[in-house]
């Protein structure tokens, strides 16, 4: 979103770090391009497991593709200009679309080719999104008569009390966000995410001023599904535009086997037909389960572009090292038909981690 009044409220307390740049022709505005200055650091992985973190300030393109005309000399400008204003180890782009002009420019422009180091981190991948037209019925219509028939039965075996009564619970107005926000966080904290990754719901204080922010314009659109008093499953997301983007969803694992995570994303797809209808629905990174849920989608892909030294260079060849060992490893797993017992194992050590931290906490 390029929108300056999202931009200025979502990243409230970091906009010292926000740049904006902007093109002009004959005096009218033809061009922008927000950046977001933030140390994040690089972290090489083999599989889930972090074996180095290495500081990184990074420049992140906000908004995915570039708000820019589709052509070079102007990229040209936009970059030479970022990189003089400097401040920065690697500009960071992502969820750009493999087909787009900036893709294409990144991979044969002769600027970017002799000022920066080039690194394209993962492979290329779907961008899931769901057209939201006609019914849900008919949306639901799109999955075989067999998978109907199971999203139907998790749903309706919880809505008759398998884990207590089933409430969904939708959560839009400022005066929400905490009610929303403490047991979502809850559920968070219990997720392999949190525990291996810090990810989740982890930055739970920049994530309730957002919260914030969007509900007062509007824009939180947020759900929780209760079973009984205990709430199971979060949705986080914000609606502008016509487009519901999905920012986090989690459910807590030890509820896996109830489809407690299915169960929430139909639910929330319904409402999503039903009430204050979008357009669009994003559901931004691809997973395998988001695909299920998408009726469309395009390819997509994140861009490294290190400033030149010795460092970045240490930094792009461990980083893809770890990544090839990674890619023949797992290609090895599951040869042997292993890899999801291992990665299930990985993740129940982080779940065992924290059980024994808040025990010794007590």
């Amino acid at each position: 979103m390029h929108d300056p009044g999202w931009l200025k409220g979502y990243f409230e307390g970091q906009t010292s770090n926000l740049r904006l740049y902007s093109l002009f022709h004959s005096g009218s505005l033809c061009g922008v391009a927000p950046f977001l200055r933030r140390d994040w650091p690089l972290k090489w992985h083999l599989g889930e497991l972090c074996v180095a973190t290495f500081p990184l300030t990074r420049l992140r393109l906000l908004g995915g593709p570039l708000a820019f005309p589709d052509d070079e000399t102007a990229c040209d400008l936009l970059f030479s200009r970022v990189l003089s204003d400097g401040g920065f180890d690697a500009l960071f782009l992502d969820e750009l679309p493999v087909d787009s002009f900036l893709w294409k420019y990144l991979w044969t422009s002769k600027f970017i080719r002799d000022s920066f180091l080039l690194y394209q981190p993962d492979a290329i991948s779907p961008h899931p999104i769901l057209n939201i037209e006609g019914t849900f019925d008919e949306y639901m219509s799109k999955f075989s008569a067999k998978h109907r028939k199971n999203l139907l039965r998790s749903i309706k075996k919880l809505r008759d009390g398998a884990l207590g009564e089933m409430r969904f619970v939708r959560y839009e107005s400022p005066d929400e966000v905490d009610a929303f926000l403490k047991p979502a966080v809850e559920i968070s904290r219990k997720t392999y995410q949190w525990q291996l990754h810090q990810r989740g719901l982890s930055a739970t204080d920049l994530l309730q001023k957002r919260l914030l922010f969007a509900a007062e314009h509007g824009w939180m659109r947020c759900y929780l599904l209760f079973c009984g008093e205990r709430a199971c499953a979060f949705v986080v997301g914000y609606q502008y535009g016509g487009t519901f983007l999905l920012d986090e969803i989690g459910h807590d694992p030890e509820l896996s086997k109830y489809s407690v995570g299915t169960v929430i994303q139909i639910l929330s797809v319904e409402d999503l037909f039903n009430y204050n209808r979008a357009s669009i629905f994003d559901l931004q990174d691809y997973a395998w389960y988001k695909d299920t849920l998408s009726n469309h989608s395009y390819l997509q892909g994140r861009i490294f572009l290190f400033r030149r030294g010795l460092y970045c260079r240490f930094l792009r060849a461990g980083h893809l090292t770890c990544s090839l060992i990674t890619r023949l490893v797992s290609s090895w797993l599951d040869r042997w038909g292993v890899k999801s017992k291992i990665r299930k194992a990985i993740r129940g050590f982080g779940d065992f981690a924290l059980k024994s931290f808040m025990r010794s906490a007590k």
